[in-house]
C-alpha cells in the first residue's frame, strides 16, 4: 500500500486584494489525499479554481486557511528554494 504523498485538508483560499482586504474565497474547504504513483487530473470550467489550487501548490501563494501536506511536511512550513 502506498502512502500519502499530498494532503489537503480544509484549505480555503482567496486573493490579496490590499494590505487589509481579500477577494471573495476562490476555494472553499478542499479536502483531497493523493498516495504515491497515483496521477492526478484536474478538470473543470473556467473560473472552478483550477489555476488558483495549482498556485497553492507550488507555493507561489499560500492557504488563508486549513492545510497542505507534502511528504509528511506542512507545506507553509518549508521554505521555498
Amino acid at each position: 500500500m502506498s502512502e500519502n504523498v499530498l494532503v489537503l485538508q480544509d484549505v480555503g483560499f482567496s486573493y490579496r486584494l490590499t494590505r487589509k482586504s481579500f477577494s471573495p474565497p476562490v476555494l472553499k474547504k478542499i479536502n483531497l489525499t493523493v498516495q504515491g504513483g497515483e496521477i492526478l487530473v484536474l478538470v473543470g470550467p473556467s473560473g472552478a479554481g483550477k489555476s488558483s489550487l495549482l498556485r497553492l501548490l507550488n507555493r507561489l501563494e499560500d492557504p488563508t486557511e486549513g492545510k497542505i501536506i507534502f511528504d509528511g511536511f506542512l507545506l507553509t512550513d518549508r521554505v521555498p528554494q
